[in-house]
Parts: C-alpha cells; structure tokens; sequence
C-alpha cells in the first residue's frame, strides 16, 4: 500500500538502508541504520573463527511519518570476549542507543 503521500516521505534520520513499503496492516517500511563492528579476537582456545560482533540499529516508519528503532547484537556464535571487547561493545551499545533514539 504505497501512497503518495508515504512516498513523499524522508527517509528516517540516520538510516542508512529504507526498503520499499509494505502493506501488511499498517502499512511501514523496514530500514538498517548505523553499525559499529567490534574486532573480535578469534580462538580463545575453543573456536577457531568466531568471527566479528556487529552491533546494528534497525526499524520500521510508518506512513504517519514516526519511526520505532531496535538495536542487534550480531556475532557467529554467543562469544567469550575479552575486558578490552567487553569496553569496546559497551561503547557501540551507548552509541546505537543514542542513535536510536534519534
């Protein structure tokens, strides 16, 4: 359900990536926001690539204009950091809070 209205329609600040609109109910469009990626050191004697942790903002806006933003915590596996990681992940969640709430 594209109106012209939703079209006319900014794209949420801070959204990096807006799909199209959806007209399931209300009709909304998902969009990503920032990311921060934290360099997770691999192996701690248990995996042998874990991979990195990737904290992401991400929601919807509504044809009314207002946004609703949640933040993952994305990672390969549930991960064993260490204090170092731990300081850098703390700062990537303060910085997706602020930036979702915008």
């Amino acid at each position: 359900m594209t109106t012209a209205r939703s079209r006319d329609l900014a794209a949420p600040t801070g959204a990096t990536c807006v799909d199209e609109w959806e007209g399931f109910g209300a009709a909304f469009r998902v969009f990503d926001g920032p990311e921060w990626r934290i360099e997770h050191v691999t192996d701690h004697g248990r995996c042998a690539d874990v991979g990195d942790i990737v904290v992401s903002v991400i929601g919807r806006q509504y044809v009314d204009g207002h946004a609703e933003r949640k933040i993952i915590i994305d990672g390969a596996h549930t991960p064993v950091i260490t204090p170092t990681e731990a300081r850098k992940l703390g700062s990537a969640l303060i910085a997706a809070a602020d930036a979702a709430d915008g």
